[in-house]
């Protein structure tokens, strides 16, 4: 394992190859509804086991920073999905354990009806982080933290991969949450 540093660069090298485009002629609309010549398909990057790895080892170790101990890891399922299970199974030390608390968009129709999905007993009274791959508005992550609230679970901090920089963190802010990317999209951007 190298250090954080070192695994943040090979990262967004990653992402820039796999992930980036960008085109100023004919803009792409993003999930927030919103036009835009630069887009990150993150999946590309995140779908590869080795950059999924590293990841969930960035993640949790930009978590630990604020939480050396328990903390839950939440999101809302698709897009926190894979980056939280490989942030609880990347074997960094800090925070000590992490346990994943998936958000659907809806509860479930069948079953227990659920609509967040995580292991039985554990205290409203942990900590819980948001983690998503890519923050515009913040609109999923904010789906998210009103459903783990509504279930009692304290959210001070959200974690991304990259930060849009387009009013998610301002959209956190308003609900008193702290958005910690590992990246912007301006260090990407060409023009």
């Amino acid at each position: 394992m190298q250090d954080l540093d070192t695994e943040k660069k090979i990262l967004k090298e990653a992402i820039r190859l796999l992930s980036y485009r960008e085109n100023h002629e004919t803009l792409f609309t993003l999930a927030s509804g919103k036009k835009s010549p630069y887009y990150f398909d993150l999946k590309q990057t995140l779908l590869n086991p080795e950059y999924l790895r590293l990841a969930g080892r960035v993640i949790r170790m930009a978590i630990g920073k604020n939480y050396p101990d328990t903390v839950i890891a939440s999101g809302l399922t698709m897009g926190a999905d894979p980056i939280i299970y490989s942030a609880c199974l990347s074997g960094v030390a800090v925070p000590n354990k992490i346990f994943p608390a998936i958000v659907r968009k809806e509860a479930k129709d069948h079953g227990t009806g659920k609509k967040i999905e995580m292991l039985k007993g554990i205290e409203n009274v942990t900590p819980c982080v948001m983690v998503d791959d890519v923050i515009t508005t913040a609109g999923s992550t904010l789906k998210a933290v009103a459903a783990m609230r509504e279930a009692g679970f304290t959210v001070k901090h959200a974690y991304c991969i990259l930060d849009r920089g387009e009013g998610g963190r301002e959209a956190l802010l308003n609900e008193k949450i702290e958005l910690v990317p590992v990246f912007t999209a301006a260090e990407f951007r060409q023009k």
